[in-house]
């Protein structure tokens, strides 16, 4: 089953499963175990377990969604603008919001109920999901219809599609498990494999300012390119913890977190790493960075969201 819910797992601890009232900054919210997070125009909106929706509120203090269709797990959000967004999660449900996340509606139930694990905003009007077994489906209305995509092939047809990343270009770029990676060719009716140089399987993706693409994942993996996905190199991400989240900060640098409570940085201008472990050894699965005069990081994952100092 861990192997299903891919990166999203790393939020789940059986111990926080219930719901508590922590103070985020200065204001009660409500927290459960969260999984991942999107920019939303200026806001940040995080989403979890027990189809939990949180958005920052103007200050930053965090409050649930008022109206959301589902009590599952949901895996992952993206807003195409500050209001217009998608969510996906457990049993093939295909979310969308038109207030910046503070309702949602379920647009569509993929057939079988898969586990769907990313999806991709692409403009106005063109949504990419992508889940477990091969999963993958496009709708270019807003969702009013969906075609399936055969992004592998072959022996590659049922792995795990677990992140999309968008190259400088716009070319599309798919992480999967054991290693494998899917290059858009075309308008996207056609998908290459590529050659990562990572033997574990892949959960997330960041595209950097530079147009550099990062994907990260089992066992501290953390592959390069700079040729918009044709090549990879590997980099010592100086653990060996997973990796689920990746935000870029304004100074350039960049920050990873995963299992175990680890956070890795990179420092000196570069791609050169190093990790440390918080206290609380919580499982992570998302960062992002936190605007105003605190400044550092928000983090997210089975404790739900906390403060968090840049590294």
């Amino acid at each position: 089953m861990h192997s299903i819910l891919q990166r999203a797992a790393l939020a789940l601890v059986l111990s926080a499963l219930s719901f508590t009232r922590l103070a985020a900054a200065g204001t009660p919210a409500l927290q459960a175990p969260l999984a991942a997070v999107a920019q939303a125009g200026p806001a940040l909106v995080a989403l979890g377990d027990h189809g939990v929706v949180l958005r920052q509120r103007p200050g930053g203090a965090w409050a649930p969604a008022r109206q959301v269709p589902v009590d599952t797990l949901l895996t992952a959000a993206c807003f195409a603008n500050a209001q217009d967004g998608w969510a996906v999660g457990h049993g093939g449900a295909i979310l969308s919001t038109r207030d910046g996340g503070d309702t949602w509606t379920l647009r569509h139930r993929v057939e079988q109920a898969p586990v769907l694990l990313a999806v991709a905003c692409l403009g106005p009007q063109r949504v990419l999901v992508t889940g477990a077994y091969g999963t993958a489906l496009e709708s270019r209305d807003a969702g009013q219809t969906w075609r399936p995509l055969a992004i592998g092939q072959g022996r590659d047809a049922d792995l795990h599609l677990n992140a999309v990343v968008a190259g400088p270009d716009g070319t599309l770029l798919v992480a999967a498990e054991g290693g494998a990676a899917f290059r858009q060719v075309g308008d996207g009716a056609a998908w290459e494999r590529v050659d990562t140089q990572a033997s574990g399987s892949l959960w997330g993706g960041l595209r950097l300012r530079d147009g550099t693409l990062l994907l990260y994942g089992m066992g501290g993996r953390i592959v390069a390119s700079r040729d918009g996905g044709r090549h990879w190199h590997r980099l010592d991400s100086g653990t060996r913890e997973s990796l689920a989240g990746a935000t870029q900060l304004e100074d350039g640098r960049v920050v990873l977190v995963g299992s175990g409570g680890v956070l890795v940085a990179s420092h000196g201008g570069g791609l050169d790493f190093a990790a440390q472990i918080r206290p609380d050894r919580q499982n992570l699965a998302a960062v992002a960075p936190r605007p105003g005069p605190e400044g550092g990081l928000w983090v997210f994952g089975a404790a739900g969201v906390a403060g968090q100092a840049a590294p």
